[in-house]
C-alpha cells in the first residue's frame, strides 16, 4: 500500500474491492475449517458409539451404517 494518501487510500474503490475479497476469502477458510472440525467430531462420535455397541448387534450396526451410506451417495449423486 503507497502511504503517500493514507488515510484517504481505504475510499480507493481497488483497495476495498481487494480488503472485501480478502474478507470473504477469510470468511470461508473460517467456515471450511468448521466443516473440517465437525467431520472429525462426527468420525469421533462414530468411534464411540461403535465401542458400546455389544457383539451380537455389530452386524446389524455395520448394514445400518452401510445403509446411510448408500442413502448419502445417492443424495450425492441426484442432488
Amino acid at each position: 500500500m503507497n502511504y503517500e494518501n493514507y488515510p484517504y487510500d481505504i475510499f480507493n474503490p481497488m483497495y476495498l474491492k481487494n480488503t472485501y475479497v480478502q474478507q470473504l476469502e477469510n470468511w470461508r477458510n473460517v467456515e471450511q475449517q468448521k466443516n473440517i472440525c465437525d467431520m472429525v467430531k462426527a468420525i469421533s462420535d462414530y468411534c464411540e458409539a461403535a465401542r458400546k455397541v455389544a457383539p451380537d448387534y455389530q452386524r446389524m450396526a455395520t448394514d445400518a451404517c452401510m445403509m446411510e451410506i448408500v442413502r448419502q451417495m445417492l443424495i450425492d449423486k441426484t442432488g
